[in-house]
Parts: C-alpha cells; sequence; structure tokens
C-alpha cells in the first residue's frame, strides 16, 4: 500500500512537470508572433518605427495571451496543491488541457496577423473559452470527489473556485459576441479579467 502511495506521488510530480514544461514552452512560443521583416541599417532608421507602430494589433495579442497564461498556469497549480492521488479523470482533463495550451500560439499569432478578420479572433476565443472550461471541470471534479484529495474541499472554497474558474469562459464567450461588431476590438474585452477578478474575490462567498 506504501508503495503504491508512493508511485502515485512520483506519478502527480511527472505530470505536475509535464504541465509546467507546456505551460512555459507555450509561453515562450508566444514571442514567435512578432515578427520584423529584415531591413538593412540603412532602411531600419525609416522603416522600423513605423514597423513597429504596425504591430500593435500583434502586441496585445501577445500580452492578452502571455498574462491569460500566467493566469491558467497559476489556477492549475493551486488546484493541483489540493490533489493526492492522480486517477484516470484527473489525468485526461489534464491532457485536454494541454492541447488548447500548445494552440494558443498558433491561435495568438493567427488573431495578431489578422485581427480584423473574425474567423482568426474566434479560434483565439474559442481557444480560451476551451482552456476556460476544463480548468472549471477539473476543479469541479476535485471538489466532489474527496478520495482524490489531500483533505475535503470546503463548500466556501470550492465555491470561489469555480466563481475564479468561470471568469476566462465567460470573458471569451463575451469577446466572441464583440467580434460580430468588431474582431480587433474583442482582443480588448479581457483586460475586463481583471475588475472579474476583484469582484469574484469580494464576492464569491456562499450564501
Amino acid at each position: 500500500m506504501a508503495d503504491d502511495q508512493k508511485d502515485l506521488r512520483i506519478l502527480k510530480n511527472r505530470l505536475e512537470a509535464l504541465v509546467d514544461g507546456i505551460f512555459a514552452f507555450a509561453m515562450t512560443l508566444l514571442v514567435t508572433g512578432l515578427v520584423i521583416p529584415h531591413l538593412s541599417k540603412t532602411e531600419a532608421k525609416v522603416k522600423l518605427a513605423p514597423i513597429l507602430a504596425g504591430m500593435q494589433s500583434e502586441f496585445i495579442s501577445f500580452i492578452v495571451a502571455f498574462f491569460v497564461l500566467a493566469s491558467f498556469w497559476r489556477i492549475h497549480n493551486r488546484q493541483y496543491h489540493y490533489i493526492r492521488i492522480i486517477d484516470s479523470v484527473v489525468m485526461r482533463i489534464t491532457l485536454f488541457t494541454l492541447i488548447f495550451v500548445v494552440l494558443m500560439p498558433f491561435t495568438t499569432n493567427l488573431s495578431g496577423d489578422y485581427s480584423d478578420v473574425q474567423l482568426a479572433v474566434c479560434l483565439f476565443h474559442g481557444n480560451m473559452f476551451s482552456l476556460g472550461f476544463f480548468l472549471l471541470i477539473h476543479w469541479w471534479y476535485l471538489a466532489k470527489t474527496p478520495e482524490i484529495t489531500s483533505s475535503p474541499i470546503s463548500r466556501s472554497t470550492a465555491f470561489k473556485g469555480i466563481c475564479r474558474s468561470m471568469i476566462t469562459p465567460v470573458i471569451s464567450a463575451l469577446a466572441f459576441i464583440v467580434s460580430f461588431i468588431s474582431p480587433s476590438w474583442s482582443m480588448a474585452v479581457y483586460f475586463l479579467i481583471i475588475p472579474f477578478v476583484v469582484v469574484v474575490e469580494k464576492h464569491s462567498r456562499p450564501s
């Protein structure tokens, strides 16, 4: 029994290492979307500033994706703090989550390059929604499965975690709606995450 538990702890550590590595790699790859064409020194004196100014949408996509991925990593790390045993459900949810983490550099670069094209930004919004959805499912499963956690998750903690996990799916759904009006401005909707987090921290208490 002790040996089995030790094996499970190792499995948890290995899965955490995989998650950390993929998040770090995906966050690093985001910068590949910031591409400047090769310029000679003479051309750079004249063209570099306008080129950088014209990359506004790419920089916005990069900043949004980087900080949202960092937030997802933080939430995932917080959720794993409660896990004692990795079962098959946790494993599957984690792997599905990582699929959308790996896709993030692609959809970020796509939305940055084609910020006025609704399909491009909607792929980004869909990526964000899927990531948030699987983190929400992950937390919900932990809250209702005390046998795999180090201690039962209290009702208030579960409620607050669910509220936190719902922020990104809600924001990305709102961004999707805004994209029908203005694809480029729909990216700015993600800056609402900060006030949403503040509101959740203050008011996510069970009645």
